[in-house]
Parts: structure tokens; C-alpha cells; sequence
């Protein structure tokens, strides 16, 4: 019997999905619909025979910061199978379907977070997070930071209240943690954390800074906040975050918090009680469109260079290829070369894979490369090229 993959979109479809969302991720009913029916956001496609909804998978519209450059970015959500139907190559055919619409549809990059990270390596994605785990006391805030009398706080509880978000995350100092979502984001979020709260902080009714956390249980008498997200658009709004924190004194016994980069944390610690590390299930990115991608970087104005690659993109074969970049002033032209005669042994061989872990920037070129057989040209190996960046993206605002 022939599979057949189309979008859902009439309700009946969509309580299918709600249905087998429960059934996959163990969530509880009220959560699904709301998450199926409600959210404008998320598009799903399913795998039919007949009547029968086999696999979903959906994709999230929103802009992602990448290297301080806005990007229109795909989240990948939402992938379920029946048990009884799954290693069929379902979910192959809904990552393809999703893959080329997006590209189709103009954008740039897709994410996503994986249960298994080898399996969605064969779609091109490839790990492109790197966060470190704190677990701190709200006593272990250093006390010199105070909270300024004339920043007002407040609890958001109203979705009118999505514009200032939306307006501090766009200015924020701390952009490698920003994904800039739209309002639906806003209900998913609050509907699947659970106990999701969000402050925001105005100075002479300015936006300055939000932070948004989760209360879990961790035992009888100890109650942990996990940080969801927060922002800033000066170290002074930052101050006032933290000092915000450690008013948390008498309430919590832990704080949990996902950053890129140590010093995010640790200045405004006392000391660390545990052992920070590396994340153990980062998100997964790949590039959908080459050219506009590498058009769209910043780059330093210094740079005056002439680089050559081979890519292969086994989904969208428009990125396969040898590219040739031109970047000079800070700009970058990305053409397609027929075939090279010449010149051979300054060509960098990618997969899809690896060109999206340099181009989002969580790591240099030779460290990604260094336990491969692949060749890299002595241009290729300056570091103000794709420098190191902090990426953390586990976050909605």
C-alpha cells in the first residue's frame, strides 16, 4: 500500500496528530491540542496509508542570531511514529518534504533538538551548541550586586507584554542566545515548560533586561529555578539580574542554567560548587541555502580573500558544488564554478555537515576537522575567517 505525505490542516488531521503526539512524547492531552490547534506557527506534515496518520513532523517559522546577523531560521519539531511503524523510512521521506519546502521558501538555516543526534546527522544537521551546565545557590551571588531603585520589575502574565520581549531581545548585548520568535512561540512555551514565569525590568519605562524560569521540585523541602532565557542590553541591566537572583535566597536550593560561555556566570559567583560541563545534548543545525548564507555573514573589513570549497548536500542539490567566495570589506560574493582544473589542493572538501558546524561558528575549522583525512588549504586556516563563537539556542525569545 502506496504512503502518501501531505500537510495537515483540517481538524481531523490535526486530532490525529494530537493523538500521537501523547502517544510519542508522553505529554498530556490539554498540552497536544493546544500545541496542534492553536499554534499558527508550527505547519505539520504526516505519513498516510489511507486514513491512517503512521509519522508527523513539523517545522517552526522563526529568526535566529548568528554571528549578530538576523536569520530566517526552521525549527524542526513535532517528529513522531507510530511504535509499531517505525525504521520504515517514515520520518526520511518528512524530513526531505520539510527540508526542500524551507529551502524553497527562502530559508537560510534549520534547527533542531535531538533525542539521538547520529540519527539526524544523516540529514545534514550537525551539532552547533556550546553551553555550559551551572548549578549554583542563590546565596552563592556575589551580594555587592544590588537591585536599582529605579528599575521596576514585573511579572508578565499578558501576552500584550510580548513587544518589550520582543524589543529587549532584539538589542541585547547577549545575541548568540537570542532566537526571535513570534507570538505563538509565546503560547507553546507557556504551555509546555510548566510553571513558565517571565520578568521584565524597565528603567523611565524602557526595556532593559527579562529573564524567564521554571520552578521544578527536586525534592520534599528543595524547590530548583531553571533559567530559561534571559537578556540584557547593558552590563548595569545584568548587575540588576543577578541581584534579582539572589532574592531568591529563602525559596530555592539550586539555580540551573545553560550558557555558552563561563564568565557569563562565574564573575558574579562567589565560587562554583559543581563542576561546570559541556552539554550533553546540544542543538542540531544545517544550512539550507549555501549562497545566502554565506552572502549574509558577517565578516571582519579586513579580510581580502579568495576561497575555494566542494560541498555535497545529499537533500537540496542546489548547494552542491564547487563554490568560490570572494570576501572583501566585509562583504562576501558566493558563486558556483562549473569545475576546477587547476588549483585543486587549495579546495576544502565539506560534507553539508561540516560546512554548517564552521559557518555557525561553535567551533574553528581545524578543530572540527582534526580527526578527519581532509586537507585544509593554508587560507582556510585563518581564524578571523569563521572565528570561535559561543552559541547557546535552547531558548524561544
Amino acid at each position: 500500500m502506496i504512503v502518501m505525505i501531505r500537510e495537515l490542516k483540517d481538524s481531523e488531521d490535526l486530532t490525529k496528530a494530537t493523538k500521537l503526539a501523547v502517544l510519542c512524547f508522553h505529554e498530556p492531552m490539554k498540552s497536544m491540542e493546544k500545541l496542534f490547534s492553536e499554534t499558527q506557527e508550527l505547519s505539520m506534515f504526516g505519513a498516510f496509508k489511507e486514513d491512517s496518520l503512521l509519522a508527523a513532523a513539523g517545522s517552526f517559522k522563526y529568526q535566529m542570531f548568528i554571528r549578530d546577523r538576523l536569520f530566517d531560521c526552521a525549527g524542526i519539531a513535532a517528529v513522531m511514529t507510530q511504535p509499531a511503524e517505525r525504521r520504515r523510512g517514515y520520518v526520511k521521506k518528512l524530513m526531505h518534504k520539510i527540508i526542500t519546502d524551507r529551502h524553497q521558501q527562502g530559508y537560510h538555516v534549520a534547527a533542531l533538538w535531538p533525542f539521538d543526534h547520529e540519527f539526524y546527522s544523516k540529514f545534514g544537521f550537525e551539532s552547533g551548541e556550546k553551553a555550559i551546565s551551572y548549578n549554583f545557590k542563590p546565596s552563592n551571588i556575589k551580594s555587592d550586586y544590588k537591585l536599582n531603585t529605579k528599575i521596576k520589575i514585573t511579572d508578565v502574565t499578558d501576552m500584550k507584554d510580548y513587544l518589550p520581549l520582543l524589543q529587549v531581545a532584539k538589542n541585547a548585548k547577549n545575541k548568540y542566545t537570542r532566537i526571535i520568535g513570534d507570538v505563538d512561540a509565546w503560547l507553546l512555551r507557556g504551555e509546555l515548560q510548566g510553571g513558565f514565569k517571565i520578568y521584565l525590568f524597565e528603567r523611565d519605562d524602557i526595556p532593559i533586561a527579562y529573564i524567564s524560569f521554571k520552578f521544578k521540585k527536586a525534592g520534599e523541602w528543595e524547590h530548583t529555578m531553571q533559567i530559561l532565557d534571559f537578556a540584557y542590553i547593558s552590563i548595569q541591566a545584568k548587575h540588576s539580574l543577578f541581584a534579582f537572583l539572589r532574592n531568591f535566597e529563602a525559596d530555592i536550593s539550586k539555580i540551573s542554567i545553560n550558557l555558552p560561555i563561563q564568565e557569563e556566570v562565574e564573575r558574579y559567583l562567589k565560587s562554583v560548587d559543581d563542576t561546570h560541563k559541556f552539554n550533553t545534548w546540544p542543538a542540531m543545525f544545517r544550512i539550507l541555502d549555501v549562497k545566502k548564507f554565506l552572502e549574509q555573514l558577517n565578516y571582519l573589513p579586513s579580510i581580502d580573500e579568495e576561497l575555494l570549497f566542494k560541498v555535497e548536500d545529499k537533500i537540496i542539490s542546489d548547494n552542491s558544488g564547487i563554490w568560490k567566495l570572494t570576501i572583501k570589506d566585509g562583504k562576501c560574493i558566493a558563486s558556483k564554478m562549473e569545475s576546477i582544473s587547476t588549483d585543486k589542493e587549495n579546495v576544502l572538501d565539506l560534507s553539508i555537515n561540516q560546512l554548517s558546524q564552521i559557518l555557525i561558528g561553535h567551533s574553528t575549522i581545524e578543530k572540527i576537522l582534526e580527526h578527519s583525512n581532509i586537507n585544509i588549504p593554508e587560507k582556510w586556516k585563518n581564524k578571523d575567517l569563521f572565528p570561535e563563537m559561543p552559541c547557546s539556542v535552547m531558548l524561544w525569545f
